[in-house]
Order: structure tokens, then C-alpha cells, then sequence
């Protein structure tokens, strides 16, 4: 069985560190840091979806 490529990985992870981003942004101390940390959490979210549309339109073949 081919071993699973890492960009499943590097999709999770970026979700996981948007999450992380989301809960920091719960408790900033500012509307600027919050925004911030809103907006960072939104590109790793758009990062894990593009890697994960890149891995989807990979040819199966290519796994093997």
C-alpha cells in the first residue's frame, strides 16, 4: 500500500493552527490583535483547502 502523501498532513495541520488562531483571537486583549488573528486564521484555512484541492486533482496513478 503507497504511503499517503504529505499533503493530507500539511492540510490538517493548517486547520489545526487556524483553530488555534480562532481561539486567540477569542481572547486578544485589542480589535486590532483580534482582527489580526482573524485574518491569519482565514489564510491557514484557505492554505489547508488549496492543498487539499491540489492533493484531489493529483492523478491516482502517480500514488502508486
Amino acid at each position: 500500500m503507497p504511503m499517503q502523501p504529505n499533503h493530507l498532513n500539511e492540510a490538517e495541520r493548517l486547520e489545526r493552527e487556524a483553530e488555534g488562531l480562532e481561539r486567540q483571537a477569542e481572547i486578544a486583549d485589542s480589535e486590532h490583535a483580534r482582527a489580526a488573528l482573524r485574518r491569519m486564521a482565514q489564510t491557514s484555512r484557505l492554505s489547508a483547502a488549496l492543498v487539499g484541492m491540489l492533493e484531489a486533482s493529483r492523478d491516482p496513478d502517480e500514488l502508486l
